[in-house]
């Protein structure tokens, strides 16, 4: 019932949302990246689809190269140059893996946020460049693993998320609780040690952490609600500390980021999502 209670309350909310979108400023440029090294889910093209959608009524225009299209050995990100970067406001991350990137390449995406712009990383987007540790930082962490197996997300199991900032431009539609079927995270909570090979590994590529996450680095919006969700069925998941969604900020620029954004149905059919999203973006480009 509470989950029909919010769908509701989002559905309400679009219109005055839609027109505040729409009212100020002007347009900004969003570059939206879907490249995926490791594991491509079948959700990066809706979600290309969607974020292009969302964006004529929300106040920016995107641009995307069809990423998730490119083989993951075989990933063409040449044109990722500062130049290039430069005549965007916000570069979105849907990707996945030690990104084919030169040194200065990655150099300039750190760069670009420290400068002004906007970084929004959603679902896989920390599981992205775990060989340059300073991405991480600007992000906020890096995934360990997946604390709902896919099979439970197919059947419709539903999580409950606790919304820590009921102000925030992607959350404020949400009340105190959101309950929603999709995959959550946990994230990795120390440094990679050759003593202990296994441990802070992630469980997607065996790739090493090198930066742990901190609630100190980062302001979280959603975290996994383990006293109202039903646990019974995830023994590897413990009542503790699951962050879910959280904004940033780094040198001039803003960072938002949600693990939300598995489910391929999600980007077309659900108008809370939408509204978080969105809401996300627009806080990260200025535009709220």
């Amino acid at each position: 019932m509470r989950l029909f209670v919010v769908l509701a309350l989002a559905v309400a909310l679009m219109p005055d949302a839609t027109r505040a979108q729409t009212a100020t400023g002007p347009r900004k440029k969003l570059l939206f990246l879907t490249h995926a090294a490791l594991y491509k889910h079948p959700s990066l093209e809706p979600a290309e689809t969607a974020v292009t959608e969302w964006g004529r009524t929300a106040g920016f225009d995107v641009t995307t190269l069809r990423g998730f299209a490119q083989p993951s050995r075989s990933i063409d990100l040449s044109m990722l140059t500062p130049e290039y970067l430069n005549g965007f406001d916000g570069l979105m991350l849907m990707t996945n893996g030690n990104l084919p990137l030169s040194p200065e390449q990655k150099r300039s995406l750190v760069e670009f946020v420290r400068n002004g712009k906007a970084l929004v990383g959603v679902h896989c987007a920390t599981l992205t460049l775990y060989d340059y540790p300073q991405f991480g930082e600007v992000l906020g962490g890096y995934y360990l693993r997946s604390i709902v197996p896919t099979e439970q997300i197919a059947a419709g199991k539903v999580g409950v998320l606790k919304v820590e900032d009921q102000a925030h431009p992607a959350t404020r539609m949400l009340g105190s609780t959101w309950p929603i079927n999709e995959e959550f995270y946990e994230f990795g909570h120390a440094v990679w040690d050759a003593s202990r090979p296994t441990e802070n590994v992630s469980a997607v590529g065996r790739l090493h952490i090198l930066l742990p996450f901190s609630r100190d680095r980062v302001h979280v919006l959603l975290s996994l609600d383990t006293d109202r969700t039903d646990l019974s069925d995830l023994p590897n998941v413990p009542k503790g500390d699951y962050p879910q969604a959280w904004t940033n900020t780094f040198g001039r620029g803003r960072v938002f980021y949600t693990t939300l954004g598995h489910r391929d149905d999600i980007w077309a059919h659900d108008a809370v999502f939408r509204a978080h999203v969105t809401g996300g973006i627009r806080w990260a480009l200025g535009l709220e």
